[in-house]
């Protein structure tokens, strides 16, 4: 039973896809924007991209999750299912409720994002050196801020904004690293050239621990001299994420299983929601009281 939950959620990225969302609300809060609105078209966004991307036979898959390989046979059906409930609520919801400028960002959005597996404009992102590391952190980065802007929310002060924005694109590029480190083996039979490729394991180790200090130290700096009421939360985050990305940096020493990529490297983007709720929480209460 425990596997058949597995494979449907890690398979279909249902994992993955709330963790964006949480990943999303803990930004779009230091931020000070309302995330709640959102939240839903990311995670449809990210079961439609990523079903399509699972969908698609690639043949360093074997080599790299050869368990989600074995199973995509079973899940092919409900994955289209899947993929058109996504495409469906991305489009129609917006629809519905006159959003025309969240229907404006699906439309010209979508073929970009899926074009990472599919040749929609005439290559696979995918393929092209190196940008298939950077890819994805910037695609989950310029959909989660995307969003809120394009309506209108305010921007803060600029050390807030945009130290909070590349906070969260330099954790994003460290998820997108470790899985690259771990493909490297499929990429290479493959002929996909990814920046852990380039840079060799030694290189890659420096690289996930330079995104890891400044992660972390980026938190702390902002706890010392960012904006007052936000001081305990950038110390928070800075204390999970010290904590979680170390103990990643270890654990990655051994060869490590499909299923610890997919419950603890993917699980990283909870950590930022797991750091900031209970601070969420505690306003919420004082507010409310």
């Amino acid at each position: 039973m425990l596997r058949f939950f597995e494979r449907w959620l890690h398979g279909l990225y249902m994992y993955g896809a709330a963790g964006i969302a949480v990943f999303g609300w803990a930004l779009c809060w230091l931020l000070g924007w309302d995330a709640e609105r959102w939240m839903p078209q990311w995670v449809l966004g990210a079961l439609l991209v990523y079903n399509a991307d699972r969908l698609s036979k690639d043949p360093a898959d074997v080599f790299n999750v050869p368990l989600r390989t074995a199973g995509r046979r079973e899940l092919r059906k409900v994955r289209l299912l899947l993929m058109v409930v996504a495409a469906g609520g991305l489009v129609i919801v917006p629809w519905i409720e006159g959003d025309w400028r969240t229907l404006a960002a699906v439309i010209v959005g979508a073929p970009v994002c899926l074009s990472y597996s599919r040749a929609l404009l005439g290559m696979r992102f995918k393929e092209v050196p190196v940008l298939k590391t950077f890819f994805a952190p910037t695609i989950v980065l310029c959909s989660v801020v995307g969003l809120p802007l394009l309506h209108g929310a305010a921007v803060p002060s600029g050390l807030r904004f945009w130290g909070s924005l590349a906070w969260a694109w330099a954790f994003l590029l460290f998820n997108m690293v470790v899985c690259d480190w771990r493909d490297r083996v499929g990429d290479a039979e493959a002929g996909v050239v990814s920046l852990p490729m380039r840079l060799g394991d030694a290189g890659t180790r420096v690289l996930l621990m330079v995104l890891a200090a400044g992660c972390a130290g980026g938190a702390f700096g902002a706890a010392v001299w960012g904006p007052g009421p936000l001081r305990g939360a950038y110390g928070l985050l800075g204390v999970w994420t010290a904590i979680y990305l170390g103990a990643l940096l270890r654990l990655l020493g051994r060869v490590r299983s499909e299923r610890f990529y997919e419950w603890w490297v993917e699980g990283m983007l909870f950590v930022p929601g797991l750091a900031l709720g209970p601070v969420a929480l505690g306003w919420w209460v004082g507010v409310a009281g």
